[in-house]
């Protein structure tokens, strides 16, 4: 009964974070159009300056934190990345046995659960880019690759133990781009309980918050295995790119109480990056 219970909350959580990445409306089409000419070392200058109203000013820390930048920052906090690495790493995660991870693809949706890819070049290429990142955070032969064929390019951690990618992001991003994205998805087991709580109230704020912190890990992992940070913001804006209603761009999605924005927009995301990259001293 309790390895029920257990497994029934984290379906819930997987279905929630399902349907906040599939179902949205439109972006912003300031910081795509933005965006889509600049390069990656770029977007975090060319997003604080004359092509935009706020300064780097308005995102310093007041007393008491008011946006979702300074309320992830002042959680993440400063330091080496080997003492964030310890800091972030020392946070309890549920691991997952091959059974549970057997019940969870068999509770995939029908339209990512037939559409799954067993072999071939793109499959290779998405294990050898993703085994540094497993291992890194101690998770390789803990968490499944489940690649499927979508036009639509989609990551997620699917109930803890699975992680999906379509084969378009695979082929579309870059290997250390590829690395940031899975990195992120892999970070929400750290902040489980915190998206629980704050998707029970719809508390927009705290659950754009959690996914600032999860950029945070995925570029503290990116350092940690020896490339630039700031190429998971350029993953990201790929993404975007490619998909504008994609929930990377802080679109809305429709629930039953109303229109939620679960996710920071492109530009908080990418002045969280410079941000945060300073921190890692």
């Amino acid at each position: 009964m309790i390895r029920r219970s257990v497994f029934t909350l984290i379906l819930s959580l997987g279905i929630a974070v399902t349907a906040a990445a599939e179902t949205s409306e439109r972006t912003n089409d300031l910081a795509l159009g933005e965006l889509s000419t600049t390069s990656a070392e770029e977007i975090p200058k060319r997003l604080i300056t004359k092509s935009y109203t706020f300064t780097e000013a308005q995102f310093r820390a007041p007393a008491v934190p008011n946006n979702v930048v300074e309320l992830a920052l002042n959680e993440v906090g400063s330091g080496s990345a080997a003492e964030m690495r310890k800091r972030i790493f020392n946070i309890p995660i549920m691991v997952l046995g091959a059974i549970f991870r057997r019940e969870a693809i068999e509770r995939l949706p029908a339209s990512i659960s037939q559409q799954r890819i067993t072999s071939g070049k793109l499959l290779r290429r998405a294990e050898k880019i993703i085994q540094p990142v497993l291992q890194l955070d101690n998770r390789d032969e803990r968490v499944e690759l489940f690649l499927y064929q979508s036009k639509t390019p989609r990551a997620a951690l699917w109930m803890g133990c699975v992680l999906i990618l379509s084969d378009s992001l695979v082929a579309l991003l870059y290997g250390s781009d590829l690395m940031g994205i899975v990195a992120h998805e892999l970070a929400h087991s750290y902040f489980m309980d915190e998206m629980a709580a704050a998707q029970k109230t719809n508390d927009e704020r705290g659950m754009k918050v959690i996914e600032l912190k999860c950029d945070a890990v995925a570029m503290l992992l990116l350092k940690l295995l020896g490339s630039d940070p700031i190429y998971h913001i350029r993953g990201v804006k790929m993404i975007v790119n490619r998909n504008p209603n994609n929930s990377f761009s802080g679109v809305p999605y429709l629930q039953s109480s109303g229109e939620l924005r679960t996710h920071p927009s492109v530009v908080e995301r990418a002045v969280f990056a410079q941000r945060f990259v300073k921190l890692l001293t």
